[in-house]
C-alpha cells in the first residue's frame, strides 16, 4: 500500500470514529439538507474537525452543491451550534441570504451567536419551544500578565512602530488608546450583527440583541424567529408542504376580469364563495393585490418598499385580523402573496378579510 494511500485510509476510519458528520442529502420531495453541528470557523485543521468544528468553507461548498443539482428545490438547514469566529461569519450570512430558492433554518437545541448571524437569513427560522436561540453580540477575551511579571521581577521589553501594533503581545497588557480602538472595533461588528439579523428579521427588537439568550417559544415572540417545531421532521414536512402548489397551474377567478392560468408558488387563489363575503373595495384590493404579485412577485415580509410588514403575533387579534381569516392565507403555513412561514395568528398590512358579523 502506498504511504499516500495509507494514511487516507487511517484518516477515513478517524473521520468515521471521531467526527461522524451527517452528509448532506436531497429528500424525495427536492429538499437539500445540510446539517451544521458545533463550533463555527474558517479554515479548520484536521483536529479542530474531529473534535466538532464545523468548516464555514464547507457549509458554503454544500450550498454551492446544492444549488448545482437540479434536483434541489429549496434547501434546509439542520443547526446545533454555538456560533464562532467572527471571521467568516459575514460572508456565509450573505451566502445563505443570496440562495435564490426558499430556505429554512431549524434548531432542536442551540442557535446561538454566529450561528444566529449566518441562518436567521434563511427565510424561515424555526426552532423548538425549548431550545435556546440568541447571544446576538461580540466578545472578544484576552490575557494580561502585566501584574504577575511585576510580582516575579520579569520585564518584558517590547518595541513597536505603530501605537496599535500587535496589542498586548506577550500579556504586556492594553494601553488606554489601545482598550478604546479593541471596544470601538468590537462595538462595530455588534451593530453589523445586528444590522444583518434586522435585514430578514425586521420585526425583531434591537433591544433583545444585548447578547440574550432566550428559549424558542421566547424567540418566536420576540420575531427573531418565525415559527416553531417539535422536531427537524416536522419542521421540514410543514417547509415542503408550504411551496406544494409550486407544480400546479392553477387557474383563478377573479373578481369581474377574465379568468388566467397562473404557474408560480404559492400562486393567490381566491374561491368564489369566499368573493362573495367581500366588500366591493375588497374585492378591488384582491384584484390589485394578485395584479401586482403576479408582475413583481411575492411580497416579502420586510417593512421595506416591497414588505407586507409582516408580524407573526397579531396585535389585533381580538378583533379576529388574523392571517389564518385572510382570504390569502394557505394553511398550513403559507400565504398566496407574501413569501416566507406564516404564523396562523400573524398579520400584516395587505390583509383581506370578510366581515361574518
Amino acid at each position: 500500500m502506498k504511504h499516500a494511500e495509507k494514511y487516507g485510509v487511517v484518516d477515513g476510519v478517524l473521520d468515521m470514529f471521531f467526527n461522524p458528520v451527517e452528509k448532506p442529502y436531497v429528500t424525495a420531495a427536492g429538499t437539500g439538507v445540510i446539517r451544521v453541528a458545533g463550533a463555527m470557523g474558517l479554515g479548520l485543521s484536521k483536529f479542530e474537525r474531529l473534535t466538532g468544528g464545523v468548516d464555514m468553507e464547507d457549509i458554503t461548498n454544500q450550498i454551492d452543491e446544492m444549488l448545482a443539482n437540479p434536483a434541489v428545490r429549496r434547501i434546509a438547514f439542520n443547526v446545533s451550534s454555538p456560533g464562532g469566529t467572527v471571521l467568516g461569519t459575514p460572508e456565509l450570512a450573505d451566502k445563505v441570504a443570496g440562495i435564490p430558492l426558499p430556505t429554512m433554518a431549524y434548531t432542536k437545541d442551540l442557535m446561538a451567536s454566529g450561528a444566529v448571524y449566518a441562518f436567521s437569513q434563511a427565510n424561515q427560522v424555526v426552532a423548538s419551544n425549548s431550545a435556546y436561540v440568541g447571544s446576538i453580540g461580540v466578545i472578544m477575551v484576552d490575557e494580561s500578565y502585566a501584574a504577575y511579571y511585576e510580582q516575579i521581577g520579569l520585564k518584558m521589553e517590547i518595541f513597536r512602530a505603530g501605537k496599535y501594533k500587535a496589542a498586548n503581545v506577550a500579556g504586556e497588557g492594553y494601553s488606554d488608546e489601545m482598550r478604546a480602538e479593541e471596544q470601538a472595533r468590537i462595538e462595530a461588528m455588534h451593530e453589523q450583527f445586528k444590522q444583518v439579523v434586522l435585514r430578514k428579521r425586521s420585526m425583531a427588537n434591537r433591544a433583545d440583541m444585548e447578547g440574550q439568550i432566550f428559549t424558542g417559544e421566547e424567540a418566536a415572540a420576540k420575531n427573531l424567529i418565525t415559527g416553531l417545531a417539535t422536531s427537524f421532521a416536522s419542521a421540514l414536512a410543514s417547509f415542503e408542504g408550504s411551496d406544494g402548489q409550486d407544480a400546479k397551474r392553477i387557474t383563478m377567478a377573479k373578481t369581474g376580469k377574465k379568468a388566467k392560468a397562473i404557474a408560480k408558488p404559492l400562486a393567490s387563489e381566491v374561491e368564489d364563495d369566499v368573493l362573495e363575503l367581500l366588500t366591493p373595495r375588497q374585492k378591488e384590493m384582491v384584484d390589485s393585490y394578485i395584479d401586482i404579485e403576479e408582475t413583481f412577485g411575492a411580497f416579502d415580509q420586510s417593512t421595506g418598499p416591497d414588505g407586507a410588514h409582516y408580524a407573526p403575533v397579531s396585535p389585533f387579534a381580538s378583533e379576529g385580523l388574523l392571517c389564518q381569516n385572510c382570504v390569502f392565507y394557505r394553511g398550513p403555513r403559507g400565504c398566496g402573496i407574501v413569501a416566507g412561514d406564516i404564523d396562523p395568528n400573524g398579520i400584516c398590512k395587505l390583509w383581506v378579510i370578510p366581515q361574518l358579523g
